[in-house]
């Protein structure tokens, strides 16, 4: 995934006060604002990894090796356990009466103010050499992908192949698939994956751990003296700007990251429910969206159904209230940012910023791909999902898999075979609640 598409989103608030999401819709409209964001061109996956390549023994020296700053201060030990006195520490000794103690009729210090040197990892090439190492590792993720789609495999024979059968993957192969695979492709994808997996056994370092628990690094970096003299930090600083110049790394941190992805999917889920045919009930301003973005109840409705869509950075929950049978449904939608972690499979759908496995409830959204929109719009659709039907059938059959193992729960259908739940909002209008494909798996 590159981030360039979501960044590009992100600078659309950048500039300005706040603005009503009916306000974004509209500029939408008039070509002024945009969910769609065409990624850069694609990056030299040979050039990248003769680049990266480069850099990663000094990366692994600083690592290593890191340059730090001696941190000296007195602390209080005890007086035989004590080593560096020095001046300072006696005379602060002396003028502490609380460190003496009366014994054998002499007072004698129970405790000395005594020097320590520690090592200081937190400067400031320090947070932007672990923030490199951050940002090589979502940064090698398209290349590497594109590379490895140039290789083919059998699951690539249909596009659709993890539904169906061995029998029917076999009927419908081209046998000519593998002869198309591109050895450059390979031989990218070999170079990319290998230093993707070093920079990511980087993150497991002492340095990387130790600088975890600093402020992050933000912006660009400046030509300090250590990033100038020093033949390793100048390197990290170099590799900074040459992935500046491909257009596809991110200067938003992960935290922004989390935001200005939850900011956009919540948006656009809204702008389809409008293109639906809701209205929008309680509008909402919007500033900058790269922090902490959250939004609390907004409010849609039609003649069927009224939506509530609450979000943070971690998830979207979205209501949907029948007005004429009073009950409701909470669909949650867990946003997956983080390439290191599985996606989360505790909420009823997943949408990630990366490529995900072909199932019933996740899929890649993001800013740069007009298909993946199209993905988010069905996930919007099932939250509403309705249909016309011949009275006095479906309730006794469901209209999923055509069982007749059909269940009246008193406010809804619901299928003993496929765990599918359905409503009647009228005898012939049936609202489809919850229903599987890929199996019988209930979501």
């Amino acid at each position: 995934m590159s981030f360039v598409a979501l960044e590009k989103f992100n600078k659309q608030f950048e500039n300005g006060g706040k603005r009503t999401v009916s306000e974004l819709l509209r500029l939408e409209k008039e070509g002024r604002f945009a969910f769609y964001m065409p990624d850069a061109d694609d990056v030299d996956a040979d050039m990248l990894a003769d680049r990266v390549g480069k850099c990663l023994p000094n990366i692994c020296e600083i690592v290593s090796s890191p340059y730090v700053v001696l941190k000296s201060e007195y602390k209080q030990v005890r007086t035989e356990l004590a080593a560096g006195l020095t001046p300072h520490g006696i005379r602060s000794t002396v003028k502490d009466p609380k460190l003496w103690k009366k014994k054998d009729g002499r007072l004698r210090p129970e405790f000395v103010y005594a020097k320590t040197n520690e090592d200081e990892y937190d400067i400031y090439e320090n947070r932007m050499v672990k923030s490199l190492i951050d940002r090589v590792v979502r940064f090698l993720d398209a290349p590497m992908e594109r590379a490895k789609s140039g290789v083919k495999n059998l699951y690539q024979s249909y596009f659709q192949s993890a539904a169906l059968s061995k029998i029917d993957l076999v009927k419908l192969m081209d046998k000519d698939l593998f002869t198309t695979s591109d050895g450059r492709s390979f031989e990218d994808y070999k170079k990319l994956y290998y230093l993707r997996a070093k920079f990511s056994q980087l993150r497991s370092s002492a340095f990387y751990k130790i600088m975890s628990g600093c402020p992050a690094f933000a912006g660009q970096p400046e030509a300090t003296n250590l990033f100038v003299h020093n033949k390793n930090y100048n390197a990290c600083f170099c590799l900074w700007r040459f992935l500046d110049e491909c257009g596809a790394g991110s200067l938003l941190s992960e935290d922004q990251i989390k935001s200005v992805y939850a900011a956009f999917i919540s948006l656009a889920m809204i702008g389809i429910y409008v293109r639906f045919g809701f209205q929008i009930v309680n509008d909402v301003g919007i500033g900058r969206i790269d922090e902490d973005f959250s939004l609390q109840g907004y409010e849609l409705e039609n003649d069927l159904f009224k939506v509530i869509v609450s979000a943070s950075v971690k998830k979207a929950e979205i209501v949907v209230q029948c007005k004429k049978t009073r009950t409701q449904q909470t669909t949650a939608i867990n946003f997956h940012t983080d390439v290191s972690q599985p996606p989360s499979e505790e909420e009823h759908f997943t949408v990630s910023l990366y490529r995900t496995d072909y199932s019933d409830c996740a899929a890649c959204v993001v800013p740069g791909n007009k298909n993946s929109l199209k993905d988010l719009e069905s996930i919007v659709r099932c939250t509403v999902f309705t249909f016309e039907t011949e009275p006095g059938i479906y309730d006794r059959m469901c209209l999923v898999c055509g069982s007749p193992m059909v269940e009246n729960k008193k406010y809804f259908y619901q299928c003993e075979d496929c765990g599918a739940v359905y409503s009647f909002i009228e005898k012939n209008l049936v609202w489809l609640n919850r229903f599987s494909v890929l199996g019988k798996k209930d979501i």
